[in-house]
């Protein structure tokens, strides 16, 4: 009769023990997580004779593949109204796609804080999609970060100010590079 409570004594040990473990595969690598954002691409430089600011709307994810690196994939879309030409014309409306893959690394040790830092760059390539005139994709570059601030173990509010350049061809877009910055906030949740 005496081996029922030493069974339940061996089984809470045991479970008592796993926690410490769960605690620490919380912040060990492989961990993922999934982002949606909205808010603004602003052009610079010679795009922006053409195209004014607009509203932003953008998913990623990341793979935590060491405990301060991580692998980041974003794709940004940003809707651009066209710019207003001399003579009372306006250049036609624009569609950028960001699509990029990069790395980053985290600035502030995670479960130091409730906030999150963490700076990135990376490559791929942005689709200009201009009203009557076609698509074209070029390569790009990016850099940025990622600011967050955890509001529960699995939910983190998030800044992503980047800065996206397209290495364009002059006769396609009146410029050989191409710079869209896509400032967006919104929401991490960790899987």
């Amino acid at each position: 009769m005496r081996v029922l409570p030493s069974i339940t004594l061996v089984a809470a040990s045991a479970a008592l023990l796993t926690i410490p473990s769960a605690a620490r595969a919380q912040a060990e690598p492989g961990r993922v997580t999934l982002e949606a954002r909205g808010g603004l691409n602003v052009p610079t430089f010679d795009i922006s004779d053409a195209v004014d600011a607009g509203p932003s709307v953008g998913i990623g994810a990341a793979v935590q593949i060491r405990p301060r690196v991580y692998l980041l994939g974003d794709v940004d879309l940003g809707f651009h109204s066209g710019a207003d030409l001399p003579g009372g014309a306006s250049a036609p409306d624009v569609k950028v796609y960001h699509y990029m893959a990069k790395v980053g690394y985290a600035l502030l040790a995670e479960g130091s804080s409730p906030w999150s830092l963490i700076v990135n760059a990376g490559a791929g390539a942005m689709t200009f999609d201009v009203d009557g005139a076609g698509s074209n994709t070029y390569p790009a570059i990016n850099v940025g970060a990622k600011i967050g601030y955890r509001v529960s173990p699995r939910v983190s509010l998030l800044l992503s100010p980047q800065g996206d350049i397209a290495f364009t061809k002059d006769a396609e877009l009146g410029t050989s590079n191409a710079w869209v910055w896509p400032f967006t906030a919104g929401i991490r949740l960790a899987l």
